[in-house]
């Protein structure tokens, strides 16, 4: 007991940090039943039965950070409940992380002032941004958490040229990669750690030395090596992803979209977003609305500061004065990065943006999440070199106080930029916090118990910009289709997103005026055998299809199995449905014209049957080979990507890649097979994937060797003390 009390003595100061963010947390229980969705992301539900597709989907990236997420829903932790871990784990981990970095680098700081500044780093505009809007509730922010570690073992490694500074950044290196999943974030990464190397030498916190450059080779190297797993998937897909934001086939036109993400100095500073939804656009607690211009003139107080400390910073003395100037260099890089196309960089920002692979930078956050790092290292030395303590703490509680009118207003619940400002989750009429009507898990046994034999579509399109957005007004919803991790079948075939060639299919039966038994034919051919037809999009989208729906089922195409307010769900007649994986005696072309489609039909349908093979994961599958009746093409009803391989094996157990890989039945992936003689089986797996294998093998290995290098030296130490 004794002891217990001498710890809470000692440590006082960080555990009244840590009761401030558990009363964050608790201030901010979410409502139960609801999950979050919205955007570009959305909370990973179902997390015991979906945690395994997403990690193939993601190719292994992300997966550290959503294994939290598997652990809690197998303890039967309720999806809104987890929601509080997403905002605990981002506020009790960027707290943690920044005092790590004080007693790291500034061991002599009070730790009053180490806290204060903590809070300020786990608590401000920025992270404001982040919760109200849907970020937060992905793993894309989460590099945020590992920063102030990142940066100080770093500082460490240059300042006293040890490699278990080294060993210490790269395995921090490892965890922070949840946030690579983003490889946007990777890229800034690389960016905020190339300025600041360059900067620690130009303010001399190091002299280049042949044995410093060394270790800083295996440094780079064992950072490579424990990125390996989700880095070399990566890498094979880089260029076709870069190419597509560059070239504008994304949704929004790359130079708009820069333009828009561009970000006044003065808000930056302030960490203030420059979008009408967030604050000081939108004060989002009524009984403080009064004090609205106090909070956005405090919302300029550590800047205010750290300008003071500009002209007070030839008082500053030895380590702390190379930092000032190193992280303030920083921070005028990262200012001119957030303001893109802004005066006074607009010139220079149009040619770094269009660097080859800064297009993957657009976004605000990319450049942004540095900035809150930078004020709070700025604002603790500035402040700790202040003589009068009062003051100091006095200037620190108003700096804490900025976000304190979101903190206590119910994130997502009575704040949030879709929220209107008189209108909490319940009433607006789009919400991030959603409930999932209890319809859609009404018909899992039935599609679930069907195994994964066959793909769901969706229909009808409920968003025309091809963004795979959908938008479901009955119940607030508009974002990523949440839908589909509460069915588990092969594939999910999103009504925004699918196309033939330049066929957009949904669109083409939204618009029609004819009989549309094609679109049978086609989803048919994608391996199909449900629809999942949404009545609760868009009221136009069902008053232009529907009858269209009435009409197939009347013909025999469809079955209707489940009819409510929110959808209808059908099965697509047996024979119009081809397998997952088929032979196909002639490969045919399909147009993008819905007229020809069904003589293409008829002719897929009497030349294809299905391929007996064996699944080895999601994205692997061994074909068995038999001479009787067997078609020269092997169909995969996946999108078309070259990435995907197929390899042939002899009876002698030879493997050989097959080359003729083409586009089949308008989307899909085929191999015409040639060289039959001999042929035993036959391998496809996704390329990626592969590389995924190989990756974590060298992560694994690289981890436990580093693990194992710190156990030694500490302790050799231990030993030697």
């Amino acid at each position: 007991m004794k002891s217990l009390l001498n710890y809470i003595k000692k440590n006082v100061a960080f555990l009244f940090g840590i009761l401030v963010l558990a009363w964050v947390i608790f201030i901010n229980i979410f409502p139960e039943g609801y999950i979050f969705g919205g955007g570009d992301t959305f909370q990973m539900i179902e997390a015991r039965t979906v945690f395994i597709d997403r990690f193939f989907a993601w190719e292994g990236r992300a997966i550290l950070f959503y294994f939290i997420f598997y652990l809690l829903d197998s303890l039967n932790i309720a999806e809104s409940t987890q929601l509080s871990w997403y905002l605990g784990m981002f506020i009790f981990g960027s707290y943690t992380s920044f005092f790590l970095f004080t007693r790291l680098i500034f061991q002599n700081i009070s730790r009053w002032l180490a806290v204060l500044i903590a809070l300020f780093y786990a608590l401000n505009l920025y992270t404001f941004f982040v919760f109200t809007g849907n970020w937060g509730y992905s793993y894309f922010p989460s590099l945020y958490i590992f920063v102030p570690v990142l940066v100080a073992t770093l500082l460490k490694f240059f300042e006293e040229k040890k490699l278990v500074w080294a060993a210490s950044f790269v395995l921090v290196l490892f965890l922070a990669s949840s946030g690579f999943g983003n490889p946007a974030f990777a890229l800034s990464f690389g960016i905020f750690t190339f300025f600041l190397i360059v900067f620690l030498y130009l303010f001399k916190f190091f002299k280049i030395k042949k044995s410093l450059g060394k270790k800083l080779f295996l440094l780079l190297v064992f950072s490579f090596l424990v990125s390996a797993f989700w880095l070399l998937p990566l890498i094979v897909k880089m260029k076709s992803g870069v190419e597509a934001i560059t070239n504008s086939e994304h949704v929004i036109e790359f130079d708009y979209i820069i333009r828009k993400n561009s970000n006044p100095i003065f808000n930056t500073v302030s960490l203030i977003n420059i979008s009408e939804n967030y604050f000081p656009n939108k004060f989002p607690n009524e009984s403080l609305e009064r004090f609205k211009t106090l909070f956005l003139a405090l919302a300029f107080l550590p800047i205010f500061l750290i300008v003071i400390g500009v002209f007070q910073s030839q008082k500053l003395k030895g380590i702390d004065q190379k930092l000032f100037w190193v992280f303030l260099s920083l921070l005028f890089v990262f200012i001119m990065l957030v303001a893109k196309v802004r005066a006074p960089f607009e010139i220079i920002n149009y040619y770094v943006y269009h660097i080859w692979g800064f297009s993957t930078l657009r976004g605000f956050d990319k450049t942004a999440i540095y900035i809150p790092f930078l004020l709070a290292t700025l604002l603790l030395i500035v402040l700790q070199n202040f003589k009068r303590r009062k003051i100091v703490f006095g200037l620190m509680f108003l700096i804490i106080l900025i976000p304190f009118p979101f903190y206590t207003g119910k994130i997502q619940q009575n704040i949030g930029y879709r929220l209107s400002e008189t209108k909490n989750y319940t009433q607006t009429s789009l919400s991030f916090l959603v409930k999932i009507p209890e319809e859609y898990y009404g018909i899992r046994d039935l599609l679930n118990n069907d195994g994964e034999k066959n793909s769901i579509a969706t229909l009808p399109i409920s968003k025309n910009d091809g963004s795979g957005i959908v938008s479901y007004p009955t119940w607030k919803y508009y974002g990523g289709d949440l839908t589909k991790d509460l069915y588990h079948k092969k594939g999910f075939i999103e009504a925004n997103m699918f196309r033939i060639g330049d066929l957009k299919v949904a669109e083409e039966f939204n618009n029609t005026t004819e009989k549309s038994e094609w679109i049978v034919q086609i989803l048919g051919m994608a391996n199909a055998g449900y629809i999942l037809y949404h009545k609760d999009v868009n009221g136009e989208y069902v008053e232009n299809s529907q009858w269209k729906m009435e009409e197939l089922e009347r013909d025999g195409l469809l079955e209707k199995l489940e009819e409510n307010n929110y959808f209808n769900l059908y099965k697509i007649k047996s024979d119009y449905t081809t397998a997952y994986l088929s032979w196909q005696e002639k490969r045919v072309y399909i147009n993008s014209n819905p007229e020809d489609i069904a003589a293409e039909f008829e002719i897929i349908r009497n030349s294809s049957f299905g391929a007996e093979f064996r699944k080895i994961n999601l994205k692997k599958f061994e074909i068995n080979w038999s001479e009787a009746s067997m078609g020269e093409n092997l169909i995969l009803a996946e999108k078309f990507d070259p990435l995907w391989k197929a390899y042939s094996i002899d009876k002698s157990g030879r493997k050989k890649e097959i080359k003729t890989h083409f586009k089949a039945r308008g989307y899909a992936n085929g191999w015409e097979i040639e060289n039959r003689e001999n042929l035993d089986k036959i391998i496809i797996e996704y390329y990626p994937v592969k590389l995924m294998w190989w990756g974590i093998g060298i992560s694994l290995i690289s981890v436990l060797f580093l693990v194992s290098y710190l156990i030694k030296y500490y302790y050799d130490k231990k030993r030697i003390n």
